[in-house]
């Protein structure tokens, strides 16, 4: 099998939604659902794969390329052909990388793997440019170097705050001039969302949690999702999850970037939010609804949030 058809699967040349059978040089076989999005100077993909084994798949480009991928579930590792070392992302975390070029190889470690990435082409990548963090600034100087860079040693957490740009990304509306400018915006909202993350986190390894328990931090996810407006407690949430709340705590804080309490709080916002978009709801109605007997905390804690009041959403 020759290199254009491992390349296939990846993220070059497909557009909308594509369905691949995929045969690595091991023969090692898998499927893949993968949609893709172009703009001007970005690539924007939503994948997901299911294999029995691990694929690796051989990749080579000579375009400088900075790229934001979030392994939203699985594991997945990339490596150069001419080193044996692996950046390896696993459930949950993410990344933002530059390569002035790539010869090597990706691999699909985990059964099922659903991913998000987009690629930045110059100039628009150029755009970023900004010194004002630490981590970025190391980043920009090996980026006009020419070197690889990582804006962080490790893959970070995706937080709940990304994880809704994401899916503002994957489900826009719009078309002509006003797609592309929603997409710009969106990634340049996302990549600050990732590089104030690294900044905060500059220099601190995560803390290595055991499949078993990623699995049942997911179920404890899930449930606060489902019931985010029950009278949620800490040791009911364990308790369902199968966890004890240290784990719980410090597990959840590791692997989603925020505390147990913290994402339900996004959850509430964020549903606050669509609510008065969509509806005729007063604010009053909306804090009701989740659990705020005065419209004025509401108001204070979604301009905490957000950044301007539920008000303006109703002007």
């Amino acid at each position: 099998m020759n290199d254009n058809e491992l390349k296939a699967p990846l993220i070059t040349n497909l557009s909308e939604n594509c369905e691949l059978h995929y045969i690595d040089e091991l023969g090692a076989s898998g499927y893949m659902n993968i949609n893709e999005i172009k703009i001007d100077g970005a690539d924007i993909f939503t994948a997901s794969c299911k294999q029995e084994q691990e694929i690796t798949m051989r990749e080579q480009t000579e375009t400088p390329t900075l790229n934001m991928y979030f392994s939203l579930q699985g594991q997945s590792a990339a490596w150069e052909a001419q080193s044996k070392d692996r950046y390896v992302l696993n459930d949950n975390e993410h990344v933002v990388s530059f390569m002035p070029s790539f010869d090597g190889y990706y691999a699909l470690s985990s059964p099922e793997i659903k991913s998000f990435g987009i690629s930045l082409y110059e100039p628009f990548f150029r755009r970023l440019f900004a010194t004002d963090m630490d981590c970025l600034k190391r980043f920009w100087d090996k980026v006009e170097a020419g070197k690889m860079a990582e804006i962080s040693k490790h893959g970070l957490p995706v937080t709940a705050k990304q994880q809704v740009l994401i899916n503002e990304i994957q489900q826009c509306v719009y078309s002509g001039h006003m797609r592309q400018l929603f997409f710009e915006s969106k990634i340049i909202e996302l990549f600050l969302l990732q590089a104030e993350q690294a900044d905060s986190l500059d220099g601190q390894k995560p803390i290595k949690i055991e499949r078993h328990n990623v699995d049942k931090l997911h179920a404890a996810k899930q449930f606060v999702q489902q019931r985010m407006f029950d009278p949620l407690t800490l040791n009911g949430i364990a308790r369902e999850a199968g966890l004890n709340e240290f784990m719980l705590k410090k597990g959840f804080k590791e692997l989603f970037g925020l505390t147990v309490f913290g994402y339900l709080n996004e959850l509430k916002m964020n549903y606050a939010r669509q609510v008065l978009l969509d509806t005729n709801c007063t604010v009053y109605e909306v804090a009701y609804s989740i659990g705020y007997n005065e419209p004025y905390n509401f108001s204070k804690a979604f301009k905490k949030h957000f950044g301007y009041s539920p008000g303006e959403l109703k002007r």
